[in-house]
């Protein structure tokens, strides 16, 4: 299948999948979200990665500007803070009249969730950093993979430096845009020895670990270390 080849049948097929996903899928899954989105352009995430020795473009797409985080406070049935990305899965991988498959991915094929117990803003800050690096860097996050991050998750007294990846609960199975098929990737905050466990032992291994502490898939910053031991 091809993607619409003149400018305005191009935008609006673009147009449409982003308001499927913003206006019509989210809301369905974050039932309190906010409509304000806080974008790339906002920050010097992008012109950061730009300048690291991974980056793997040469200057950022302008399209990249508007992507960003958006936020949603606890519902009934999501009772903590959540924030989403918007953009990773927008069609800009495609060009106009551009080959794609519905089955495919549309754009790098996932958006990135973080829960909280209480509103903050770095969680905002840290998924617009790991976009920029996505973007940048080509660079993508899988199911069962890490990130490790500079410093602390909220740049404060935190002993968790890194995140793990699952698929969200929320839609396990993803979604379906015009433009592909999309995964929702939760990030969930570690530390160092708790990646390094996950690492050698599963991802799945040490969200039972952290069940058991009470946390889950939501990231805490002031939460101790889990007790770590090889199985």
């Amino acid at each position: 299948m091809n993607a619409p080849d003149t400018e305005a049948s191009y935008a609006q097929w673009y147009e449409q999948a982003w308001a499927d996903r913003d206006e019509g899928i989210y809301p369905q899954l974050f039932p309190t979200i906010r409509p304000d989105v806080f974008t790339l352009d906002q920050t010097d995430s992008l012109q950061a990665w730009l300048e690291s020795d991974i980056a793997e473009v040469g200057e950022a797409d302008p399209a990249w500007g508007a992507f960003g985080v958006r936020v949603s406070p606890p519902s009934e049935g999501i009772p903590v803070w959540t924030y989403v990305t918007s953009g990773l899965s927008n069609p800009f991988t495609v060009a106009p009249g551009g080959e794609y498959s519905p089955e495919g991915p549309s754009g790098i094929g996932y958006e990135l969730v973080i829960h909280t117990p209480e509103e903050a803003r770095w969680p905002i800050l840290r998924l617009l950093d790991m976009m920029a690096y996505n973007l940048v860097c080509l660079r993508a996050f899988a199911p069962g993979g890490r990130f490790q991050v500079e410093g602390t998750l909220d740049g404060g007294d935190s002993k968790l430096t890194g995140f793990v990846f699952l698929p969200s609960p929320l839609a396990p199975e993803g979604f379906q845009l015009p433009s592909g098929r999309v995964q929702l990737l939760t990030a969930v905050g570690v530390t160092r020895n708790e990646m390094a466990f996950a690492r050698s032992n599963g991802v799945d291994k040490l969200l039972d670990k952290l069940d058991t502490q009470g946390t889950g898939i939501a990231t805490v910053p002031e939460r101790d270390e889990v007790k770590l031991s090889e199985l």
